[in-house]
Parts: structure tokens; C-alpha cells; sequence
């Protein structure tokens, strides 16, 4: 991907992301507000931390913003609590349609609030994991075979 492609996707997700970062948005789930700081801007580009992230990595993230918010002020229940040094991390998780360069796929978009010491949720992190498609099982060995035959046009 070219530089100035990159800079352009990285400018339309920060003006995404200020506007949000002003209003906030409330979560059915905690009952409150949720911040929107510079915390989360700063992980999910990867400019701080020990851990650089890939481009691929950050732009697939910075497209899953609109998608975070979403399930921020729709999700009713928390996914999963997990505490590392001494730290709060939340989950909010939903099944959603995310529009990739070529198409629509459903994946499962995961959002990650931290817990600041004032008892504050704030938006950590958003990622994505594809989902791997289920193939149907059949009670004979032939049928399976038949049914692909079929699907290639024979």
C-alpha cells in the first residue's frame, strides 16, 4: 500500500476518532459513560508499548473504530473481566458485518475497556477475528464426495 493511501486512512480514522473522543458514548452494559481517550488512539496505532504493531494490524484496527462504537453503546452484557497488574480489562464482544476492501464478512469484533483509578472505563483496543466456515458433515463418506461433484458442475 502506498504512503500517501496510508496517511489518508490513518487521518480519516483520527477525525473519526476526535469526535468521539468529545462525545463519549454511553454503554448499556456499565450503566455510564465510557471515555474515549488518547489511551486507546495510542494503542491500537501502536506508538506506545514494547510491542510495534504491524501496518496491516493497525489498519485493520483503525477500520474496526466506527464497529468498537457500535458495540460499546449496544452491547447489554461484558464478555470477560480479566485483571493484569493490578489493572481492570473489560470485554464487550459481538457477531457483526464488517465491510472489508472486497466484500462483507461476519466476524467476531472484540472491544477492550481498561479501568482507570477513579473507577472510569475507557476505551483500550478493538479487534477482529475471521470466522472459519463450518463444513456440513454427512452420514456417509459417498455423499460428501457426490455433493462436491455436483457443485463443479458435473
Amino acid at each position: 500500500m502506498e504512503i500517501g493511501k496510508i496517511k489518508k486512512i490513518k487521518q480519516d480514522a483520527w477525525r473519526f476518532y476526535d469526535a468521539w473522543r468529545k462525545t463519549g458514548s454511553y454503554s448499556p452494559a456499565f450503566k455510564k459513560r465510557i471515555r474515549i481517550s488518547l489511551l486507546g488512539w495510542r494503542h491500537i496505532t501502536g506508538a506506545t508499548g514494547a510491542k510495534k504493531r504491524t501496518f496491516s494490524d493497525t489498519y485493520r484496527r483503525l477500520k474496526l473504530l466506527p464497529y468498537a462504537r457500535k458495540i460499546i453503546e449496544t452491547s447489554t452484557t461484558i464478555q470477560n473481566i480479566t485483571i493484569k497488574g493490578g489493572r481492570k480489562f473489560y470485554a464487550l464482544e459481538a457477531m457483526i458485518k464488517v465491510k472489508t476492501d472486497r466484500k462483507v464478512e461476519l466476524r467476531k469484533v472484540r472491544v477492550i475497556l481498561i479501568e482507570d483509578k477513579k473507577k472510569n472505563e475507557i476505551f483500550y483496543s478493538v479487534m477482529d477475528k475471521k470466522q472459519k466456515v463450518q463444513k456440513r458433515k454427512s452420514g456417509t463418506p459417498h455423499a460428501s464426495a457426490r455433493m462436491s461433484f455436483k457443485r463443479r458442475g458435473g
